[in-house]
Order: C-alpha cells, then structure tokens, then sequence
C-alpha cells in the first residue's frame, strides 16, 4: 500500500531509540560508519532528559551525569577512629 499511496517513510518511521534506526537503509557495510557511543539503555523512555518518548540510545545527556561520592571503609582500631 505504501508503495503507490503515501509519502516515503524515513529512516526511523517509529521512533525507535535502539542502534539499528539511526543508519540508513540499506545499512552500509560494516552497518555502522564508525563504532558508535551509547549513553543509555535501548529502552529508556519517558526520559526527564526528553520532552517526547523518543530519545535515541545515541543522543548525549544534557547534563553531565552526578558523581555519587562514596565514603572510603573506617577500620575501628583499640584507639578509636
């Protein structure tokens, strides 16, 4: 139906958010020109990062991810801490 009826579909006509949609059809040997940099899991939707579902695996974070700091191990000795 598409094939007579319709516009063209574009490389990523569902929004999908996993790697296989972000090269073009049909994928270039190798599938990806270079290896590709992945900031979140496949399906991460409804992101606070994102205004819609569709936040591709690809796209940076806007704000640089939180370092957590972690206490380093006290070992009681006989004298105190």
């Amino acid at each position: 139906w598409s094939m007579f009826r319709g516009e063209k579909a574009g490389n990523n006509p569902w929004d999908s958010n996993t790697l296989e949609w972000t090269v073009p059809s049909p994928p270039p040997h190798g599938n990806f020109p270079e290896i590709p940099v992945v900031y979140r899991g496949p399906y991460e939707y409804s992101s606070p990062e994102s205004d819609t579902d569709f936040l591709p695996q690809t796209t940076p974070p806007r704000k640089p991810p939180v370092q957590q700091w972690i206490p380093e191990p006290v070992t009681p000795t006989p004298e105190g801490f």
